[in-house]
C-alpha cells in the first residue's frame, strides 16, 4: 500500500504547487473584511456594492474555492442610472476564508430602469424585487444549481448552444433557474422571506395586499393577485442562434450582420425577378395604388360595414380572386356564432409595381367580435424593469377558450428597444414618435404615433391610467392616407437607404374601426404599406419580419394541459410553428379572443338577453337584465347607443331648455330615465344642449353626469371638457367603493353606474334601499354610480321600448335617454397631445 500513498502525497503536492503558481499569478490577497469586498466586487463590476447586498453561495470546497473562487452574488448600483441590478461572480478564498481576488463577473439582470431589492438567500436559491416607475413590478426567483426542466433542448447541438449561451448570460454552463411573480397590478411595497421549501411574498398596493407563497421545489404559487411564470430555454436553429451570439460581440455587433443578410436577400431577389422574367411572367400597371373612398351619408353609417370594401388590382390582368375577401378554410374558425358575420375574412393583393409575383396576404378581424391582447416573449423585447414575458397564451381558461387566432409581434430589443408594456407593467419605456397600438382598460384599441414623451401617458381624450398594454415599433407605415410618412430609409435592421425583400409583416386599423394583419414573403416595408391602404386603412404600423419571426395562426383550444388544440398557419409559406404561441415564444405576440357579449356574472347573478327593443345588429344583444334582491338592473354595451339629457316640464328656471328630443332620435329611442326634480333649497347643476339653467354647486356628496355632443356618458367630480348636457347628482360608488353619504340622501329608486370596461348599468328598487342598489350596482361590476335623485321627486322611474312602459315625448322630471346608433367596430386612431414634429426635408 505503499506505493498508492506515495502517489497521493505526490499529487497532493503537484496540485499545491499549482495552486500557489495560480495565486502568485492573481492580485494579491484583500484585506478579509465586507467593505473591502464591496470595494473590489465594485470596482470589477463597474457599480456601487454596499455590503449589506452581498450574499455569498455555498462552498464548493477549499480547494475548488482557491483554485476557482466561490461565488457570491451582488447587488450593484449603476452610476448612470443610479438603479441596482444583480450580479454574479467568483471570489478566490484561503482555506481559512480570507479573500485572495475577483473574477467572473457577470450581470443577471440587465434592468436599467428597474432597482433590483430585498435580496435574500439560502444555499442555492436567491430572491429578489424589483422596483420601477414608482412601483413594485415583480419578485424574482432563482435557483443557482441549474436550469434543470427549464431547459427544454433535448438534441445534442441545441444542448451544446443553451451550454455556451449560458456560460455568457449566467457565468455558469448549467444556467440557472428562474421563477418570475408578477402581480395582477404593480404594488407600493413588497417584503420577501425564504426558508428551505417557500418563498413568501407579503405586497400592499391600491388594490389590497398580496400574499403568495412560492414552493421553491414545485415551482408553483398559492395566493390571488399575482401569478408565477417559469423561464424556458428553449431551443433555436443554428443560424439564429448563432447570429445572435455574434451580434452579442462587442467588437463585431450587428451591422456585419446587416451587411451579410442584406446581400443574401437582394441575391434571392434578383434571381426571382430574373426567373420569372424568364419564364415569360410579366404584365402592365394600370392604376396606381389608392385607398376605397366612403361616402360620409347617413346611409353609409348605418350600412353594415363588414366585410370590407373589395380592392381593385393594379395590374391589367388580376388574378383569380385577387383583392376578393373571403372566409378561410379553417373549419373550426371561431366567432359570435348564430347569425354573426364570420370574424375572419382574408384576402391578398399584388401592390409591387416591379413584382408582379409579390403578394401580400391581408386577414380582416372583425372588432365587434373580437377583443385583442398581447403577450411578450420569454427573449424579447429584454426588459429594462424587470422579469420578461411568459411567452404564451394564458393558461386561464377564461382566456385561452377564447382564443382564435394569434400574430407576431415586433422587433427584438437589440433592434430599435420600441416600447412596450403588458397589463401595467413596462417592459421598456415608449419611444417618442414610435407607430405604437394601445390597449385601453375598456377594451377599445388605438393605434397611432406616440407623442413627444417617454411616459406611459399624452394621448388626446385618453387618460393615462386607461392604458393597459402597448406595443411600439418604427415609424408609422401608413398614416393619413401617405405610406411612409416620415420618409424612413430604414425597415429593419439592414444597411441604410435599404428596404431588402424578405418576409414582412404589419397591423393597421381602417377607417370602419376593424384591424387588418398583413404579411408577405417577398416584399419590402413600402410594399407592405400599399396593401394596407389598398385595405382602407387609416394607420399602419411595420410588425417583425425575416423568415421563422412572422405568421398567424388560427386555433381552437380546449385543454393546454392535455395539449387539447387545433391551429394551423394563414399559409404554409409561413415558417413559424402553428404552436409557436400556444407553447412558447421567444418574441412578443398579439392574440385575438372571441368578445364576452354577456355581462361578467357574480355568484347569485343571472345575466338574461333582454327581451324588449335591442339596437342594431341583430345578431348581438346589447342590453342584459338580472335582478339581485329587489333591484333590477339593465346593463348596455359600450359604444352601442348614445345618450342624451333632456330637461321637465317642471323645471324652475328661466332659460328655454329643450324638453324634447329632435325627430330622428325620436326614431332612436330605446329608453328613458327619470331624474327627479330639484329643491328650491337644494338646487343642483343643469346644463341641456349647452344651455346652463344652473351652474354646478359641487357641494360634497354629489357628483356630474355629463354627456358629450357625440353621446357619450361620464360620471365624475366636475363636468367633462365638451360636455352638453351637465346633470348634478348624488353620488353613490366611487372608485369601486360606496360613498357613505350616498345613503344619507334618503331611498334611492334609480340610478346609472359605470363599469370598468365601460358597460353602463341601470337599476331600479321599488323599496328604495340605497345599500341594496349600491350592492347590486358593485355586483354588476360598477366602479362609479348615481342616484337618480335631483333633490325632490322619486325618480328613477324607467321607461323601455318594446314594454308596456314606452317613452313618452316629455317627462315632468328631467330624463335621461338612450338612443340607438350604427354599431362601431371599437378600433380607432389614436392622437397625441404634444406629437413629434416630422423630420424636415433635405434640400
Amino acid at each position: 500500500m505503499a506505493a498508492p500513498r506515495a502517489l497521493k502525497v505526490r499529487l497532493f503536492a503537484f496540485v499545491a504547487c499549482i495552486a500557489a503558481g495560480v495565486a502568485a499569478l492573481r492580485p494579491s490577497p484583500l484585506p478579509y473584511d465586507v467593505s473591502a469586498l464591496a470595494g473590489a466586487l465594485g470596482t470589477e463590476s463597474g457599480t456601487t456594492v454596499e455590503p449589506r447586498d452581498i450574499r455569498w453561495e455555498p462552498s464548493r470546497g477549499a480547494l475548488v474555492d482557491a483554485l476557482f473562487g466561490r461565488r457570491v452574488v451582488f447587488l450593484g448600483m449603476l452610476p448612470k442610472d443610479k438603479t441596482r441590478d444583480l450580479f454574479r461572480a467568483s471570489v478566490r478564498i484561503t482555506p481559512e476564508g480570507t479573500p485572495l481576488g475577483v473574477s467572473s463577473i457577470t450581470n443577471l439582470t440587465n434592468t436599467a430602469l428597474g432597482d433590483d431589492h430585498a435580496l435574500v438567500l439560502l444555499g442555492d436559491r436567491v430572491a429578489y424585487a424589483t422596483f420601477a416607475f414608482g412601483l413594485e413590478q415583480s419578485v424574482t426567483f432563482l435557483d443557482l444549481a441549474g436550469e434543470g426542466s427549464q431547459n427544454t433542448t433535448e438534441k445534442l447541438p441545441d444542448r451544446a448552444m443553451a451550454y455556451v449561451t449560458n456560460l455568457q448570460q449566467t457565468g455558469t454552463g448549467a444556467g440557472i433557474a428562474r421563477v418570475d411573480v408578477t402581480f395582477d397590478e404593480p404594488t407600493e411595497q413588497v417584503g420577501l422571506s425564504l426558508d428551505e421549501k417557500t418563498l413568501r411574498i407579503e405586497a400592499r398596493g391600491p388594490s389590497g395586499s398580496v400574499h403568495a407563497q412560492l414552493d421553491a421545489a414545485t415551482r408553483e404559487l398559492q395566493g390571488e393577485k399575482a401569478h408565477a411564470e417559469s423561464a424556458r430555454h428553449l431551443p433555436k436553429r443554428l443560424v439564429f442562434w448563432a447570429v445572435d451570439t455574434v451580434r452579442a460581440v462587442p467588437w463585431i455587433g450587428p451591422a456585419p450582420i446587416a451587411w451579410l443578410e442584406e446581400r443574401t436577400f437582394a441575391a434571392r431577389d434578383a434571381m426571382r425577378q430574373a426567373s420569372f422574367k424568364a419564364s415569360g411572367g410579366g404584365d402592365e400597371v394600370v392604376r396606381p395604388v389608392e385607398a376605397p373612398r366612403l361616402e360620409l351619408n347617413q346611409a353609409a353609417l348605418d350600412a353594415d360595414p363588414w366585410p370590407p370594401q373589395a380592392m381593385r388590382s393594379i395590374w391589367k390582368t388580376p388574378e383569380p380572386h385577387e383583392g376578393e375577401w373571403t372566409v378561410p378554410e379553417v373549419p373550426y374558425l371561431k366567432g359570435l356564432g348564430g347569425d354573426a358575420p364570420p370574424a375572419f375574412m382574408r384576402a391578398f393583393v399584388r401592390p409591387d409595381e416591379e413584382r408582379a409575383y409579390a403578394k401580400v396576404l391581408l386577414v380582416a378581424m372583425d372588432m365587434r367580435q373580437l377583443d385583442l391582447d398581447m403577450e411578450a416573449g420569454v427573449e424579447d423585447p429584454k426588459p429594462l424593469t424587470g422579469p420578461p414575458g411568459s411567452g404564451r397564451i394564458p393558461r386561464d381558461p377564461k382566456i385561452f377558450k377564447r382564443v382564435a387566432a394569434a400574430f407576431n409581434g415586433g422587433f427584438k430589443t437589440e433592434h430599435g428597444s420600441y416600447g412596450m408594456m403588458v397589463k401595467k407593467r413596462v417592459l421598456l419605456p415608449p419611444v417618442a414618435g414610435a407607430a405604437s397600438l394601445i390597449l385601453l382598460k375598456d377594451g377599445r384599441v388605438g393605434m397611432g404615433s406616440w407623442g413627444n414623451t417617454t411616459k406611459v401617458s399624452g394621448i388626446k381624450n385618453i387618460a393615462d391610467d386607461s392604458i393597459v398594454s402597448f406595443r411600439q415599433n418604427l415609424d408609422p407605415l401608413l398614416a393619413n392616407d401617405t405610406v411612409n410618412p416620415s420618409g424612413r430609409g430604414l425597415w429593419g435592421f439592414t444597411l441604410p437607404g435599404t428596404s431588402m425583400q424578405t418576409e414582412r409583416s404589419g397591423v393597421c386599423v381602417t377607417t370602419q374601426g376593424h384591424l387588418i394583419y398583413a404579411w408577405g414573403d417577398d416584399v419590402s416595408a413600402t410594399t407592405l404599406g400599399k396593401a394596407m391602404k389598398m385595405a382602407g386603412c387609416a394607420y399602419g404600423m411595420h410588425l417583425d419580419m425575416n423568415p421563422h419571426h412572422t405568421g398567424l395562426i388560427f386555433t381552437n383550444i380546449t385543454d393546454v394541459k392535455g395539449k387539447n388544440w387545433k391551429s394551423e398557419l394563414l399559409t404554409n409559406k409561413m415558417e413559424i410553428s402553428p404552436d409557436r404561441y400556444i407553447e412558447y415564444a421567444p418574441k412578443d405576440f398579439f392574440y385575438m379572443m372571441v368578445k364576452e357579449v354577456e355581462p361578467p356574472s357574480t355568484p347569485g347573478m343571472a345575466w338574461l338577453v333582454d327581451s324588449a327593443a335591442q339596437p342594431p345588429p341583430k345578431w348581438m344583444p346589447a342590453f342584459y337584465r338580472a335582478k339581485v334582491g329587489d333591484v333590477e338592473l339593465l346593463s348596455l354595451e359600450r359604444g352601442r347607443a348614445g345618450f342624451r339629457v333632456r330637461a321637465g316640464e317642471g323645471e324652475p328656471t328661466k332659460a328655454a331648455l329643450p324638453q324634447e328630443l329632435e325627430a330622428e332620435d325620436k326614431k332612436r329611442v330605446l329608453l328613458a330615465m327619470t331624474m327627479g326634480a330639484p329643491s328650491d333649497k337644494r338646487p343642483r347643476g343643469l346644463s341641456v344642449d349647452g344651455k346652463v339653467a344652473m351652474l354646478v354647486s359641487r357641494e360634497e356628496g354629489l357628483a356630474v353626469l355629463a354627456v358629450d355632443k357625440e353621446g357619450h356618458l361620464t360620471l365624475s367630480d366636475k363636468p367633462e371638457e365638451g360636455a352638453v348636457d351637465v346633470v348634478e347628482l348624488p353620488l353613490l360608488l366611487k372608485d369601486g367603493e360606496a360613498v357613505a353619504s350616498g345613503a344619507a340622501h334618503g331611498n334611492v329608486h334609480g340610478a346609472v353606474g359605470l363599469t370598468a370596461n365601460g358597460r353602463t348599468v341601470f337599476a331600479t328598487s321599488q323599496g328604495g334601499s340605497a345599500k341594496a342598489v349600491v350592492d347590486a350596482l358593485k355586483s354588476a361590476g360598477c366602479t362609479h354610480a348615481v342616484a337618480l335623485d335631483r333633490g325632490q321627486g322619486k325618480g328613477g322611474a324607467l321607461f323601455r321600448t318594446g314594454t308596456a312602459d314606452a317613452p313618452r315625448v316629455r317627462y315632468a322630471e328631467t330624463s335621461l335617454s338612450v338612443l340607438a346608433r350604427p354599431m362601431r367596430a371599437p378600433a380607432f386612431v389614436f392622437d397625441a397631445e404634444t406629437p413629434v414634429e416630422p423630420p424636415k426635408k433635405k434640400k
